[in-house]
């Protein structure tokens, strides 16, 4: 409906009134006292509103009510006596900041209540509670708190329950074989919890179950036998178990059977020949487990398979595997990595595979030539068969396959010339040619590199891979072709490590999307090309180990740099990180590089010149675009400026202007035509994701608005041009203030760090429970804390963000964010979350303490990770060795290990451990400057 402030205490006057559906809207403050004269009224939904505070004693007096939703919201508090509402049917309460424990009065003044909804809150304790909600519930969910202990012997009393959530919280123990006493259960979702032991082998008696969700636990054992008599069950998701032993679970029966994972076990034995009468399977993953043998030939009966994933086993016989699934005509993706060890590659017949779209073969040691087989595969878009002994040439017929935007054959023995056709890819040559149906498959985990860590293996997901050539450490030779500077959508060319030679063509100059260019280890001659400064968002270039490179390039040097929008890169580390520069550390950054892969955008980008730019070419700006008015919002105060007068007042984009380098463009210092200052950041380069990250952040920033946000004043976009418009924040980043501020007199005191913190942690708690809809950051970091003329912080950069219905708790999509904050389970997990944001936010925490850069290179080994190395030094009880020397003191000795204590429970590798960040917030606020406490 679009309702905005508060609701009106008036309504109380309408004594008849029994239905009241005001969700949906953008009200705030509190429910008014006054609606417990209501005394009729049945029907109360006030969700998905801005509303806060208690509610306990405001819905007083509904002696009607039935149904009452008040979810998402940013309500707090406990809840309210249940004694008050007889009646009630339905309570909806979800996505809100309630704390207490489970109120046993819920079902014991409420014998009818059907439906009982606490999940996305921060209830705590045990569930003992549940004991007087034995006869009408049928839908309980109490998903994403910190619910404790075991599940009470008295919710398997729950004779009607149909749907049972409690996903995400701490609650342990094993499944107690009462299960069978639920009959009518049809939704069973107990992921992401503590839970061990075997699964009891009861399901003969629950014949609804439609679904069970049980990953992320520690079970263990065999799968129960009886989980075959569930002939309506359409998902079973067990990965990130224990389970061990067969697959010796019966099929046969399963016929709605759409999604099978169970993945990350210890299972053995051979794939379940049974598994072919489920004909509705769409979802195959067991990966990471101990299966040998074969792929059964009747998988090819599975036609409604989409996703099939088998890598990290001990599956053998390629030509099988080709062959059998082939014929499955829907499928679009196929993970078969670290498989068929050492076996060859070999040609077939294939005439399947039409809808097939990604294909990983990486890491099983193959032998032979790249199949020809694969030109079939008309609609593949990403192709990886990286670290394999395939040798031969690389064929012509790759540049025919017109959806292709990511290959890789890095770490193979091919060998002859790169093939001219490859500069034809059309999957390459714009933004986002034949790429829009690839968003489905987001979450897809493919072998990307070897990864040195105690974590092994890196993963990551295909959703996140920008396009990218890889054909590193193979012994290719020949010329750069000149055309290659055709691919104007790639954003990594990696050639590294072969005999290439000749010069570097100056066409590569024209990959305006480039992000990633390591031409290192091979035999090029000649000069960098001058015309490589024009590359906006190369911030990954090494040629190191070459036979002989000269570089003329001229960076673009300018003064301090002052932070006004959101991921603000610096010019000065720009000029660091620029061509002439990384040739001298190309090596660091290339034992770097396979981390840096899991952030597409980095903290250090060259800054193109746009003075040349704008003298060589006509202006991008057209006349139209430059007589249209702006779209400014209710807080803004430039009225009625125009293209016009942001052209005038940045001097035509003039590079002195420059402040910063956003994600996806520059960001200029503007003097408006009122005698304010503001950022203007201008959108370029790659059409689709700058779209995508336009809308991203207008949307966000148009609803989000806090004191510690940054504010969007106004937006314009017209043809291929985007501009944002800023608050100007005079005192720059906190990146600045912490790791660039040269001046020691100027450095950050305790008191002004502190404030810091407690301001950019509200304004993270708004962006999670406080707007509508929600939003995970996703690249909270301190670039992105931005300091006013009284330094207090305000949270930018909602490029990286992905809007969040309240009902969603996380995003599957691109996985982002900046080396050293990104969380670990981001590596192997598909979901960016709201903990996520709460780890990030904890590196920042630190990086307050300690003046400390996340990831620093340039020290020893064991003090490149900010993270690791604080929790060395805790364990060595060295704390005070943590803290900047120009913030320690004795006087403030309690406060520093305070939010110390903080951080370190922020950056809990367990998210289910971490706080939600209101709760952050709450502890940051307790801690005062002169040490005592609220």
């Amino acid at each position: 409906m679009g309702l905005n402030g508060t609701i009106s205490a008036s309504l109380a006057q309408l004594d008849q009134l029994s239905v009241l559906n005001l969700s949906l809207n953008h009200l705030k403050g509190g429910l008014p006292v006054e609606f417990s004269q209501l005394k009729l009224l049945k029907f109360l939904d006030v969700s998905h509103n801005m509303l806060s505070g208690p509610v306990a004693g405001t819905l007083s007096g509904l002696q009607s009510i039935e149904v009452l939703n008040i979810s998402s919201n940013s309500l707090s508090g406990v809840l309210f006596p249940f004694g008050e509402f007889p009646r009630l049917l339905a309570l909806n309460v979800s996505n809100n900041s309630f704390t207490g424990g489970f109120n046993s009065q819920i079902c014991s003044a409420t014998k009818e209540l059907h439906t009982l909804d606490l999940s996305a809150n921060n209830f705590i304790g045990g569930l003992e509670g549940l004991d007087n909600c034995t006869t009408s519930l049928q839908r309980l969910h109490l998903d994403s708190n910190s619910f404790t202990g075991p599940l009470p012997d008295s919710l398997y009393s729950m004779s009607a329950l149909e749907e049972l959530s409690v996903s995400s919280n701490n609650i342990s123990g094993q499944l107690s074989k009462q299960l069978s006493k639920l009959s009518n259960l049809k939704i069973l979702v107990l992921c992401g919890n503590r839970f061990s032991g075997e699964l009891p082998d009861v399901f003969g008696d629950l014949l609804q179950l439609e679904e069970l969700e049980a990953h992320g636990n520690s079970f263990s054992g065999p799968l129960p036998s009886t989980l075959a008599s569930c002939s309506k069950l359409r998902v079973l998701n067990l990965r990130n178990n224990s389970f061990s032993g067969p697959i010796g679970l019966n099929f046969t029966g399963l016929s709605n059977l759409q999604t099978l994972d169970l993945a990350t076990n210890h299972f053995t034995g051979h794939l379940p020949t049974s598994l072919s009468f489920c004909r509705e399977l769409k979802v195959l993953s067991l990966a990471r487990n101990g299966l040998t043998g074969s792929i059964p030939e009747n998988y090819a009966n599975l036609s409604s398979l989409l996703f099939v994933s088998f890598s990290n086993n001990s599956i053998e016989n390629l030509s099988r595997a080709v062959s059998v699934l082939q014929q499955c005509k829907n499928l679009t993706t196929l993970i078969l990595t670290k498989n068929f060890h050492g076996e060859e590659i070999r040609e077939s017949t294939i005439v399947g595979f039409e809808s097939l779209m990604i294909l990983a073969l990486g890491n099983c040691g193959l032998k032979g030539h790249i199949p020809s087989w694969l030109s079939n595969c008309r609609k593949l878009a990403v192709l990886d068969l990286s670290w394999n002994r395939l040798n031969g040439s690389v064929p012509s017929w790759i540049g025919q396959m017109d959806s292709l935007f990511y290959m890789d054959f890095s770490n193979n023995s091919l060998t002859g010339e790169i093939p001219k056709s490859l500069t034809e890819l059309k999957g390459l040559m714009c933004a986002n040619c034949n790429r829009e149906n690839l968003a489905a498959f987001a979450f897809i985990p493919l072998f990307v590199k070897r990864n040195t860590s105690a974590s092994g293996l890196q993963y990551n997901q295909a959703s996140s891979f920008p396009p990218s050539i890889y054909l590193s450490n193979n012994i290719l030779s020949g010329n750069i072709w000149p055309e290659i500077g055709q691919l104007k959508a790639l954003h990594v060319l990696d050639l590294s490590r072969n005999n290439i030679t000749g010069t570097i063509p100056s066409t590569i100059s024209e990959m305006e999307n480039l992000e990633t260019l390591d031409l290192s280890y091979n035999d090029l001659t000649g000069e960098i090309p001058s015309s490589f400064n024009n590359l906006t968002f190369l911030s990954k270039f090494s040629v190191a180990y070459n036979r002989e490179i000269d570089s003329p390039c001229k960076i673009v040097n300018n003064t301090k740099p002052i932070s006004s929008s959101g991921s603000s890169k610096k010019l000065g580390r720009s000029n660091v990180l620029g061509i002439t520069i990384s040739i001298g550390i190309g090596l660091a950054l290339l034992l770097a590089f396979i981390l840096l892969r899991m952030s597409r955008r980095d903290d250090d980008k060259p800054i193109d010149n746009y003075d040349e730019e704008l003298n060589s070419r006509p202006h991008r700006l057209s006349e139209a675009l430059v007589s249209s008015k702006l779209v400014l919002f209710q807080n803004s105060d430039c009225k009625d400026l125009t293209v016009a007068d942001l052209l005038k007042s940045t001097n035509n984009f003039n590079q002195a202007n420059i402040i910063g380098c956003g994600g996806f463009g520059l960001v200029y210092k503007a003097y408006l035509p009122n005698g304010t200052k503001a950022a203007i950041k201008r959108l370029s380069g790659d059409c689709g994701q700058m779209e995508r990250e336009f809308q991203a952040e207008v949307e966000a920033l148009s609803r989000a608005q806090h004191k510690n946000l940054v504010s969007l004043k106004g937006y314009c976009r017209h043809g291929n041009d985007r501009l944002l418009i800023y608050s100007y924040l005079e005192n720059g980043s906190l990146d600045y203030w912490l790791h660039e501020c040269v001046d020691e007199s100027a450095a950050l005191k305790w008191d002004a760090r502190l404030k810091i913190a407690q301001g950019a942690a509200r304004g993270l708690a708004y962006l999670h429970k406080g707007c509508e809809p929600f939003i995970v950051h996703r690249d909270v970091k301190s670039s992105n804390i931005l300091l006013d003329d009284k330094f207090e912080a305000h949270l930018a950069d909602f490029g990286l963000s992905r809007l969040l219905q309240p009902y969603d708790t996380h995003v599957t999509t691109d996985l982002v964010g900046t080396l050293g904050y990104i969380p670990p389970e981001y590596s192997q997990t598909l979901t960016a979350t709201f903990r996520g944001d709460v780890y990030s936010f904890g590196v920042v925490l630190l990086e307050l303490l300690t003046a400390r850069r996340p990831v620093e290179v340039i020290k020893g080994k064991n003090c490149r990770n900010l993270v690791s190395w604080v929790f060395q030094m805790k364990s060595e009880n060295k704390e005070q060795e943590i803290f900047d020397p120009a913030i320690w003191h004795k006087d403030h000795e309690k406060q520093l290990l305070e939010v110390l204590a903080i951080a370190c429970k922020c950056l809990d590798q367990d998210p289910r451990q971490r706080p939600a960040i209101e709760v952050v917030v709450s502890w940051l606020d307790s801690v005062r400057f002169d040490g005592s406490q609220q």
